[in-house]
């Protein structure tokens, strides 16, 4: 969802109308942690934004702004990672860790230079988190430093969860299937060696074994669950990163190589000495 949300904010007389642009599905997923976010007017749609769209040319690229509705009723724009949306509309703001034409291995010119423009003409308020925006979004001269989002539901429950019953570890790879082939060799191990030290281990739906052992259960990603995690390992995309570190969690990344959105995150959470290790699983 983090990657092709859009919201558009329309005066009342009681303030904001908010409608949410997004896939379905994923902000169904969303709000079974963030009951919060229920009552969200959601729109149901995907710019379907990923390295091998980009690669497939300009109009592959930007056609998900052909296929939005009109944002004209809206006062505010806000979008998520994508500077084209000021092809449409000009004065949107735009909420951004890292930019896609600057993270991509193979650099396509074309969406580069059409990003690049479109930010050097609008100069846009770009949000970014204080700790793990990349510096082509910092450089912006519009850039907001913000501070990590904490969900208010895993805070309340953090509260009556104190760290010494924490004993379970969470295992996943996010919503992307590209680091799965390595995680799959960290279970088997798991399941050769037992759990350890951990109670339970939590493991993502695509991950979990058909027949798995009794303290192997299917993560839910719940407030619930984080509150019961003692280490975490996963490829480090930021929002479960927001949420491991909301609850404490060691993290130990696990990810692609070339990918310098991942490499930038692990760095971060080293640096805020979060970093654990797992050498007789990951070899």
């Amino acid at each position: 969802m983090r990657r092709s949300a859009l919201i558009g904010l329309e005066k009342e007389k009681n303030g904001y109308e908010i409608v949410l642009f997004a896939p379905r599905s994923s902000f169904d997923r969303l709000r079974l942690s963030m009951p919060s976010i229920a009552a969200l007017n959601i729109r149901d749609f995907a710019t379907r934004t990923s390295p091998q769209q980009i690669k497939q040319g300009m109009s592959a690229t930007t056609a998900w702004l052909t296929r939005l509705p009109s944002l004209d009723r809206f006062d505010c724009v806000i979008c998520d990672n994508l500077p084209e949306i000021l092809a449409v509309r000009p004065d949107a703001r735009i909420c951004a860790q890292f930019f896609w034409h600057d993270v991509i291995g193979e650099r396509v010119t074309y969406y580069g230079k059409l990003c690049d423009a479109l930010l050097a003409q609008h100069k846009p308020t770009v949000f970014g988190c204080q700790n793990f925006s990349m510096e082509a979004v910092r450089r912006q001269p519009g850039f907001t430093p913000v501070g990590l989002y904490e969900c208010p539901e895993l805070v309340k429950v953090l509260e009556s969860r104190p760290m010494s019953q924490r004993a379970d570890l969470l295992v996943t790879g996010g919503t992307t299937a590209v680091i799965q082939k390595s995680l799959r060799k960290v279970i088997f191990k798991l399941i050769e060696s037992g759990p350890g030290i951990y109670e339970r281990i939590h493991v993502d739906h695509e991950l979990l074994p058909s027949d798995p052992p009794s303290w192997m259960i299917k993560a839910d990603f719940s407030a619930a669950m984080f509150c019961r995690l003692r280490d975490a390992i996963c490829r480090p995309g930021l929002g479960v990163v927001t949420d491991l570190i909301t609850a404490g969690v060691g993290i130990y990344p696990i990810f692609e190589e070339g990918n310098r959105e991942m490499s930038n995150n692990a760095k971060v959470i080293e640096d805020l000495g979060l970093s654990i290790s797992f050498p007789s699983l990951l070899r």
